[in-house]
């Protein structure tokens, strides 16, 4: 790190806090990883506003629960991913799906037909999130190979700032332009500065091994991840709980947002920027409290902050009253991206990254799948929202416990590990 005449100079002193030293070949990575995710921003600014668009262009309960369903529900599917990548590559693999998946959003430009208009943008939304799940393992394993575990948390933390403070930046630019141009204009730049992103990351993607590379030897399944590692059941019974009670309020907020509150893209906009605002905190000292507590110890923190991401909803007659709900679901944000990645990691250890990860995921696609779908049907059931909050709370918090269970239990050694 250079050093003007008068000492360290202000990104110097920002790196030094956010990383501390760091080798100069983990330096370059981290600044690619960082420029990818500043042109990430743009594209993670506009997806927050999918909801909203889409109930303002007619969805009912039950299309807007299928939205938030297909988000993580791709990740069900993965084991169509990891098959393809054993056999044409880990790269190639996800550039394919990082560039079509991001690309087919410069369709929605042309949704024009007001009749189907919602059944057309879901369907270019599936595929999105279809492809861009199919590339959590190359990700994952990404992450493992260019950092070591020892600053991991803390690169993480500080590549996530500047995709934030850039978003932070975009939100209320964002909403503006929804209402003054629509949606026409403002979700195909998804796609550009998706594929825009995707290349700039190459260069770190191609520093993986390929699992047809590496040494031979079998895979090691879930069953024998779930019987051997204790850790794992009550971890993944953790996710289960903290998702269920996450998606099946979801599918109310933009309910509430437009019927109640009657919301404009704008106040939207400068909500997105209060959550913003707290994600950008969050990850400024998420790593620090990562590497000195662990994944699973931060993990029950970030369950226990969600619960007041719902709770302000049962009583809020204005939008201000929304804020402490915004206040919570940025540092929520910003504690699931970093903590579910790093403690997969740290729990599969240096060997089987992949195989960990294909499991978080199906679970992890599993609860996106059913979540949103029960929230839709205690809704017709006629339940009130304030009692649907009430139970997207306990479940919350009763991941929290599991997950206490978690740490306790011992690391096994598997023989992909031995």
């Amino acid at each position: 790190m250079k050093s003007g005449a008068d000492g360290p100079s202000l990104r110097t002193r920002f790196e030094l806090f956010m990383v501390g030293e760091l080798d100069a070949e983990v330096r370059r990575s981290m600044l690619i990883d960082l420029s990818a995710a500043g042109v990430r921003s743009v594209m993670t600014a506009i997806i927050a506003f999918i909801p909203l668009i889409l109930k303002r262009s007619g969805a009912s309960t039950e299309q807007i629960a299928y939205y938030y369903a297909i988000t993580v529900g791709g990740l069900v599917t993965l084991g169509i991913s990891v098959r393809l990548m054993r056999r044409w590559g880990m790269k190639r693999v996800s550039m394919i799906c990082w560039v079509l998946g991001r690309g087919v959003l410069l369709l929605t430009a042309l949704a024009f037909d007001a009749r189907h208009l919602v059944t057309n943008l879901l369907m270019i939304f599936t595929v999105f999130w279809l492809l861009e799940a199919w590339t959590a393992p190359a990700y994952n394993q990404t992450m493992q190979t260019i950092y070591p575990a020892r600053q991991r948390g803390r690169i993480l933390a500080a590549v996530r700032v500047g995709l934030v403070a850039l978003t932070l930046v975009f939100t209320p630019l964002a909403g503006w332009i929804l209402d003054h141009l629509g949606f026409r204009v403002l979700l195909p730049l998804v796609g550009v500065f998706g594929i825009g992103s995707t290349l700039i990351f190459f260069p770190l993607l191609r520093k993986i091994p390929e699992p047809v590379a590496g040494p031979s030897r079998p895979p090691v399944s879930a069953w024998q991840i779930l019987k051997t590692d204790r850790r794992m059941p009550f971890y993944l019974g953790g996710i289960l709980l903290f998702g269920l009670g996450t998606l099946i309020s979801a599918p109310l907020y933009p309910a509430i947002q437009v019927e109640r509150l009657n919301l404009s893209y704008t106040a939207m906009g400068q909500l997105g920027f209060v959550q913003s605002t707290f994600w950008l905190l969050g990850c400024l000292f998420g790593g620090r409290i990562l590497d000195r507590l662990g994944g699973l110890r931060s993990l029950q923190i970030v369950f226990l902050i969600n619960i007041f991401v719902m709770l302000p909803y049962i009583w809020a007659t204005q939008g201000w009253m929304l804020w402490p709900s915004f206040v919570a679901a940025g540092l929520v944000t910003a504690g699931t991206d970093l903590a579910i990645l790093y403690t997969v990691i740290q729990l599969a250890g240096a060997q089987s990254v992949p195989e960990y990860s294909f499991l978080n995921a199906t679970v992890y696609g599993f609860r996106g799948l059913l979540g949103p779908l029960l929230g839709s049907l205690l809704v017709r059931a006629g339940l009130p929202f304030g009692l649907i909050f009430g139970l997207s709370a306990c479940l919350t918090f009763s991941a929290a416990g599991i997950l206490i269970l978690a740490a306790r239990a011992k690391a096994p050694i598997l023989p992909s590990q031995a």
